[in-house]
């Protein structure tokens, strides 16, 4: 999910708070944290028990540091459907959008991973597997794309296996999280995130650079080296073999029984209603691909700014994104949720609008040049937002009942990108309505007022988030009991 700034302003951001993990709906046992909890406690107060080790780190943050690293080919496709196959705002926000769909799906490929090991195996293979089609995904677009869906399908590939992958990996931090303090949780969300954030700074610092010396198509080839590290990933996160199959036909025939659990689960009123609040915030209309049309365009048009300074803004927001997530870190972890979701939402619509200013070229009467005022706007939004999302990332990984912690952090991120996808097809049905296009911007300036004026409608609902620590410690058996 992209913080509510980039979502509705100019700060291009392809992050998903979106990965959410899913592993196993088996409470953690000892000797599967001992798989992650190596070392011995640190005297910094953060958590009750021994701190995890290197190689959960490593484990746990390669794979959204990786998802980052792939935003090296944000500008390559923008610019790819903008002036190889001519395609305008609303078709690209849509084909862009649509291919977060895997991320909705993270349920399921937990309980795929979980009933149907591979050679003895639940992880490996997988996140293995994942690797392998996020290269060849790459590879497709980079020798033999030519229409609008055929990217589509490649890019739909790609994105199911860094899900698969970040589904699989990060199923370990809400297991390490349970039965933890808020502070805790907070700190392994904030090393995680923090990873995705310097991955994206490298991204973004060589996607418009690399538009220099390189065309889309190779860049594109470029990136499809970077899932490979993913088969390397794959030998070195824990896992243990299966040992005893019949536990795995139990597990297939518990799959009816798992939903059902499930659904009744989600259906109690403490998760569903901030549930359905995460959901509805993210589903107000998003600018989408409109702003990269106005920045790119050339004069009267757009603003004429090129594949470089794009990067440029890219990599500004970037940083303040890594800003973002350490003010929070160092500040807000033991903050409640409300007071941030409330002046983080407004704060962000507020910063949206001002966009209007660059717009209708205010500021250039005020003597401020475009490209400063793009830079400024990129790292205030990019520190905001990120500051207001971070409560959703961790209020999602409280609402856990023990027992099904990584199927229901998933299911919650999945409703949370299946909010954020609803959100950018209804902003590109309000391109398409307003009639822009690829070659008329006229009524650009009523969708950003659109865009951000109902950001703030969701604060209405703001009374479902918990006011408190919202962790749940019953197993799901006494959920079912008291549902």
């Amino acid at each position: 999910m992209p913080p509510p700034a980039s979502k509705k302003g100019p700060v291009k951001s392809d992050h998903r708070a979106e990965s959410a993990p899913l592993l196993s709906d088996a409470p953690i046992s000892s000797d599967q944290k001992r798989d992650y909890d190596t070392l011995p406690s640190s005297s910094s107060g953060i958590g009750s028990g021994t701190r995890p080790s290197m190689i959960f780190y490593l484990a746990t943050s390669w794979v959204l540091f990786l998802e980052g690293l792939s935003g090296m080919s944000g500008l390559a496709v923008s610019y790819f459907y903008k002036n190889t196959l001519k395609v305008d705002p609303a078709l690209l926000t849509t084909v862009s959008s649509l291919t977060s769909l895997p991320w909705t799906c993270k349920p399921i490929y937990g309980f795929v991973s979980d009933a149907f090991p591979i050679f003895g195996y639940r992880r490996k293979p997988y996140i293995f597997l994942a690797g392998i089609f996020g290269c060849i995904s790459w590879v497709l677009m980079w020798c033999a794309v030519d229409g609008v869906w055929g990217g589509f399908t490649c890019m739909l590939i790609g994105s199911t296996a860094i899900a698969v992958a970040n589904v699989i990996s990060e199923a370990m931090v809400v297991e390490r999280s349970k039965g933890e303090s808020q502070e805790f949780a907070s700190h392994l969300q904030s090393v995680v995130w923090g990873a995705y954030s310097v991955g994206s700074l490298i991204a973004s610092f060589l996607s418009g650079w690399l538009l220099k010396f390189m065309t889309d198509r190779q860049v594109f080839l470029l990136c499809s080296v970077f899932p490979l590290t993913l088969v390397f990933m794959a030998f070195v996160s824990p896992d243990k073999k299966v040992a005893d199959y019949s536990s795995i036909q139990a597990e297939r025939s518990a799959m009816r029984t798992k939903a059902l659990e499930l659904y009744r689960t989600v259906m109690m009123p403490e998760i569903f209603y901030p549930t359905a609040f995460i959901f509805i915030l993210n589903s107000t209309p998003s600018t989408g691909s409109a702003w990269f049309y106005f920045y790119t365009s050339k004069p009267p048009l757009g603003l004429g700014f090129s594949a470089e300074f794009m990067g440029t803004i890219n990599v500004v927001g970037s940083i303040f994104n890594l800003a973002g997530v350490i003010f929070f870190q160092a500040f807000l972890k033991r903050a409640a949720f409300r007071p941030i979701l409330l002046w983080g939402t407004l704060i962000s619509a507020g910063l949206g609008l001002s966009n209007l200013l660059l717009v209708f070229h205010t500021n250039r009467k005020w003597g401020i040049p475009d490209g400063f005022f793009c830079l400024g706007e990129s790292a205030i939004q990019s520190v905001v937002g990120w500051v207001a999302t971070m409560p959703v990332i961790v209020m999602a990984s409280r609402l856990c009942p023990e027992g099904m912690e990584g199927t229901m952090y998933a299911l919650i991120m999945s409703v949370n990108n299946l909010g954020g996808i609803v959100g950018s097809q209804i902003g590109a049905l309000i391109t398409t309505w307003l009639g822009v296009s690829a070659t008329n911007l006229d009524n650009f300036w009523l969708l950003v007022l659109i865009c951000n004026g109902t950001t703030i409608l969701p604060l209405a609902l703001l009374g479902w988030v918990p006011a408190g620590d919202p962790q749940l410690v019953k197993r799901p058996g006494e959920l079912a009991e008291t549902a």
